[in-house]
């Protein structure tokens, strides 16, 4: 038994060293085979808590690119459901459950459950305040208004520094619209308006030539478009350039980002840099330029990101 903790331990190593690398298809492969280590570990020790933690961690990062990358909802539902049951007195998969129930489902009573749920075992930060988001439009939508609007104000007062301004206007203009699916478009320094898909059509046509470039996160695959090219992003990525382009010119440090786009989640020192860096990359095929780093997506003496093209940027967003 010591010689196979031993070489699972190696393996870990190994194993985490791979964080951050991989994208796509590749890390999934990654999360799969950290359930299938930290499994044959519990095997060997069902007293050790950090494997169940682990565990519980895995299936929610998994369930969440199921649900992300390859909006496969329904397998998404059931690894984080999995996720519960490693770690039943944790909101983070509650929280994500609340989600996808909202977003694919619209099973609005379940919806209100898993974030009750979430909120009662403590979910805080950022994710508090956009889980109150999500709670409040589950409310509109199965007819207390009242509720919903005192969700959505409470969640405008935690955010002191607001830094989830954003994302509470995003859920506000969701909450006056009835209709299942609308488009919103924001532009810098506009407010999100509803849009028509004609609209879209001629708005996408329009960044091609040149007259802006637009980042389309209404469809299930992520697209950037530029005057050069139309370039695919991993959603993640598409997530991150979405927060900075909706910040145009606030300085935006890694723990901004962290609490943002990876909800509060310690991640390794280099992957933000890295995923800026896969952002630069597909920014200056879309757009034609070589000066993304210096004139668009900035970093600052102090380690900073902004958005500060000289071309202007929209964001297409499902209502």
């Amino acid at each position: 038994m010591h010689s196979k903790m031993e070489e699972l331990l190696d393996f870990e190593d190994n194993w985490l060293d791979r964080e951050g690398l991989d994208e796509g298809d590749g890390r999934n492969v990654w999360l799969e085979e950290g359930i299938r280590l930290y499994t044959r570990f519990q095997e060997l020790d069902r007293k050790e808590p950090r494997y169940s933690i682990m565990l519980a961690n895995l299936y929610l990062q998994l369930g969440r690119d199921e649900k992300m990358r390859r909006g496969n909802y329904r397998r998404a539902y059931e690894i984080l459901r999995r996720a519960t049951t490693y770690s039943p007195d944790k909101p983070d998969a509650f929280y994500h459950l609340s989600f996808i129930l909202a977003e694919e489902d619209r099973k609005w009573e379940a919806v209100l459950f898993y974030g009750k749920e979430a909120l009662e075992k403590g979910i805080d930060g950022s994710r508090r305040i956009k889980l109150l988001c999500n709670l409040a439009l589950a409310y509109i939508r199965i007819g207390y208004p009242r509720k919903g609007e005192d969700l959505i104000r409470e969640a405008s007062t935690l955010d002191v520094k607001k830094e989830q301004l954003w994302f509470i206007e995003l859920y506000r203009d969701k909450m006056k619209k009835r209709q299942m699916e609308p488009i919103l478009l924001k532009g810098n320094d506009e407010k999100r308006k509803r849009i028509t898909h004609h609209d879209m059509d001629q708005i996408l046509e329009d960044a091609m030539n040149g007259k802006y470039v637009v980042l389309n996160l209404a469809d299930s695959e992520k697209l950037v478009y530029g005057s050069s090219d139309t370039v695919r992003l991993e959603p993640k990525q598409a997530e991150l350039l979405g927060y900075l382009i909706d910040n145009k010119g606030i300085y935006c440090d890694k723990n901004r980002i962290e609490k943002a786009v990876w909800n509060d989640q310690v991640l390794n020192p280099a992957v933000v840099k890295r995923y800026i860096a896969g952002i630069r990359g597909k920014l200056a095929q879309a757009m034609g330029r070589n000066d993304i780093r210096q004139s668009v997506l900035i970093t600052t003496r102090n380690g900073e990101y902004v958005w500060n093209a000289d071309i202007p940027a929209k964001v297409l967003r499902k209502g």
